[in-house]
């Protein structure tokens, strides 16, 4: 496992620890340096400013390292070597394949140019100073990523085993009240049914999350069903009250999966705060479409007999508007005349 240290300096949201940090290491450096000149000032101090995009630009940040260390005079060549091989750890850490040799080549190159003839030397160098940061990269990048398969499988081990075994419990008790009892009034019986055929759908839902969950390749919804899924969403909302009335794009299917679930939570989450805070006495108008940029999914109620003034602030929505943004998207929700409006407008892939 990683030094917990080491994750949370390397962070997206350290990068001004680091900086400081960095910043810190620059000034103890040229504090020993007998007479740092004006440019050894300016080169570090760039070199140390460059480092702020590693976490977007990785290999852009190397690529300045190396340009910096090839004009650099002597005494600045230390500090220099220093950032350039962080910024080669980072690089290693956030990317592999082709990134990876590209950096290593400019920096090669950049070595080469101190002493030519000396190939021994150039080796070396190149084994430490470009290597040894590429390779420990690597070996970070690696123990995260089975770091994360680690969770991902203990999470689908404890839906499966917890979950999912309470939903099928739900499921089994209401099939045997179905069969059992003999309700007169229809009424029941439709709730009954409507249950059941609700907790076979949940519990179908969560063996899919726990397949997703062991194994990120597969998709939660086919983009060719995305429309069926989103308008069985609907039909779900419609049998417990809900007056929809609906708009449903059929070139939703050409979504990828990961706009596509998006569509489908957007649907489900933005249903069901409908039916808790307007109930079903509440008109809904519910559309999507699909643009050549962007996908727009829009849930409009007129307030039904009690909208509640607190319906925005549940932690559903709060993880819709992390998959919108995540996603580069816009999510507005908010009160519109008597009642509520969810707006999502999602860029397409290109």
């Amino acid at each position: 496992m990683l030094p917990g240290w080491l994750d949370q300096l390397f962070d997206r949201r350290a990068v001004p620890l680091r900086l400081l940090v960095l910043v810190a290491v620059a000034v103890s450096y040229f504090l020993v340096l007998a007479s740092p000149t004006a440019l050894d000032v300016v080169l570090v101090g760039g070199a140390v400013l460059a480092m702020a995009a590693g976490p977007r630009w990785p290999l852009a940040v190397v690529v300045a390292q190396a340009g910096l260390l090839a004009v650099a005079p002597d005494a600045s060549h230390l500090a220099l070597k220093v950032l350039a091989g962080i910024a080669l750890f980072e690089l290693a850490m956030r990317r592999s394949g082709w990134p990876l040799a590209v950096a290593a080549a400019v920096m090669t190159a950049v070595y080469a140019l101190y002493r030519p003839d000396d190939v021994a030397g150039l080796v070396f160098r190149a084994v430490m100073a470009i290597g040894g940061p590429i390779l420990l990269g690597t070996y970070v990048r690696s123990v995260r990523r089975l770091t994360q398969v680690e969770v991902r499988t203990s999470v689908a081990r404890e839906l499966h085993d917890l979950v999912a075994h309470h939903v099928s419990s739900i499921v089994l008790r209401v099939k045997v009240a179905r069969q059992v009892l003999a309700p007169e009034d229809e009424r029941v019986r439709a709730v009954l049914d409507d249950v059941h055929e609700t907790g076979v759908a949940a519990l179908a839902d969560l063996r899919q999350l726990v397949t997703v969950l062991r194994d990120p390749s597969q998709s939660f919804v086919e983009p060719d069903s995305l429309p069926a899924a989103v308008a069985a969403a609907v039909a779900r909302a419609r049998k417990v009250g809900l007056r929809v009335d609906a708009t449903v794009d059929p070139a939703l299917a050409r979504l990828d999966a990961t706009r596509g679930l998006t569509v489908l939570r957007l649907t489900q989450e933005g249903l069901a705060n409908v039916a808790k805070h307007a109930g079903s006495s509440a008109r809904t108008q519910f559309s999507t479409s699909v643009s050549a940029d962007a996908v727009r999914l829009e849930i409009r109620d007129d307030g039904g007999d009690f909208r509640m003034a607190d319906s925005g602030s549940g932690h559903g929505l709060i993880g819709l508007r992390e998959r919108v943004e995540m996603l580069g998207g816009t999510l507005e929700a908010g009160a519109h005349g008597q009642g509520w409006r969810l707006l999502a407008v999602l860029p397409v892939a290109s």
